[in-house]
Order: C-alpha cells, then structure tokens, then sequence
C-alpha cells in the first residue's frame, strides 16, 4: 500500500471549519461547489467540495470518474489516537479520556468486517465491479481507520471479566477513503469522517464481543454504501469541474 497523506492533513480532512464556496457547473447543468480559504486544497492537489454523503469530500479538477468501471480493495489500516491502555486499572479515569487496545483477533476481526462490507457493496453497484489487478479503467480503493479510541474496556482488559459494562457506544473512529488511480496512483476523490461506534439511537446496551462487533458492522456497512453513492455521484459526471 502506497504512503497515506500526513496527520495534519487528516485532522483537515474532518475539521467543520467553516469554508468559503465557489461554484463551477458542469457541462450536464449539475453544480460542484470547491471550498475556499485555508485547507481548501491538499499537497497532492485535491480540492475540497461541498457533497454529500460524507462530512468531508476532496477530488481532483478535471477527473473523469465515468472512464472507471471497477474497483480494487486495499486491505484498510488501523491506528489509534494514542497510545492505548492493555488493562483497565483500577482507579482509571471513565469517560471520554480512556483508550483501550484491542487483542490482535478483534483488530483482525475489524479489517475482515471492513473488506466484506465494502466488497459487498460495491459488487452490487451497477456501475463498478470489484477486481484482483490494477487497470487502466480500475479505482484502487485505501481504507484508513485513523484516530480510533476505544472508551469501554474489551473484556480481555477486564481485571475481572465477569464484570459487565453497559455503554451507548464503546469508541470512535475516523475513516479516510482514497479513490487512486490503480496504475498511476493519481489521486482523485478522498472522504473523510469522524463516526461513534454503537447503537444508531444511542440505546445503552451491554459491551461485549458480540454487540460490538455489530456496532462496529453496522458502521462500515453505513460507510460502504455511502462510499458506492458518493462514486456514482461522480461517475455520472462527464467531468468533475475545474475551479
């Protein structure tokens, strides 16, 4: 997998600071609104719009997403905010500060969910199909699983593992996706989002292997599908605008 774009950019990707907007249409009447101001543009020259479905969306000027019809799936990466805690002590701190580590298993666990919900979505795309080898018509698809902190202690970190914790969720995380060009490797469309794990409506429920592996499903099936909406968004466009 190629070198991903730096912290500082990462943080930019998913900050709410508050942008200017130019507006350049499309030769289909369509609208794509580029940010303006500070951290409108990345170092590698993607410019920042204002499109949903995900809370930041960059893409390069000029691309022409309808010239792809399949995709590639890179195995994702996960790293955490911080350093994160093996036990839960007694005396840590609850709450918001509390970041606990995985066992390698549920890390694994983790990426297993990632590829397959991913792959499944986007198979069933009617504009993509999903490949083994880079191509000239191929997007090469980078899940990074950045800034993940996990608040509820797994039940391996438990000093007493019959204890029961309930929470409304047990972490967060971010997620930054890259839409590459699979054989130049040009960057062409980035999503970034910062997302809590757990219960949609915030119901408490029990933290175990088990419902929060759910959680964590239900999360990155939210993901996939919106990543297969953003793409045939752009796909759809004969041109993705120059500002």
């Amino acid at each position: 997998m190629k070198p991903f774009v730096t912290l500082p950019l990462l943080f930019a990707l998913v900050s709410l600071v508050p942008l200017g907007l130019a507006c350049a249409p499309t030769s289909g009447g369509k609208k794509v609104y580029y940010a303006t101001g500070k951290g409108a543009v990345t170092p590698d020259g993607l410019h920042r719009v204002k499109w949903e479905p995900f809370e930041a969306t960059f893409v390069k000027p000029g691309a022409k997403l309808g010239n792809y019809d399949s995709v590639i799936l890179e195995e994702v990466t996960i790293s955490y905010a911080r350093p994160p805690h093996r036990y839960a002590m007694p005396g840590m701190s609850d709450g918001m500060d509390d970041n606990f580590a995985l066992s390698s298993s549920a890390t694994q666990h983790m990426k297993e969910y990632f590829q397959k919900a991913f792959a499944k979505e986007l198979s069933g795309s009617d504009q993509f199909k999903v490949v083994e080898a880079p191509g000239p018509n191929v997007l090469r698809i980078s899940g990074n699983i950045v800034n993940l902190q996990i608040t509820a202690p797994p039940q391996s970190a438990m000093l007493n593992p019959d204890e029961s914790v309930y929470t409304s969720s047990p972490g967060s995380m971010t997620l930054v996706l890259d839409a590459d060009d699979s054989l130049t490797g040009e960057p062409l469309v980035r999503v970034g989002e910062r997302s809590e794990i757990g219960d949609s409506m915030g119901q408490f429920y029990e933290s175990n292997p088990v419902s929060n592996a759910g959680a964590v499903r239900q999360l990155f099936d939210n993901w996939a599908r919106r990543l297969r909406q953003e793409l045939d968004q752009f796909k759809s466009l004969p041109e993705i605008p120059t500002d």
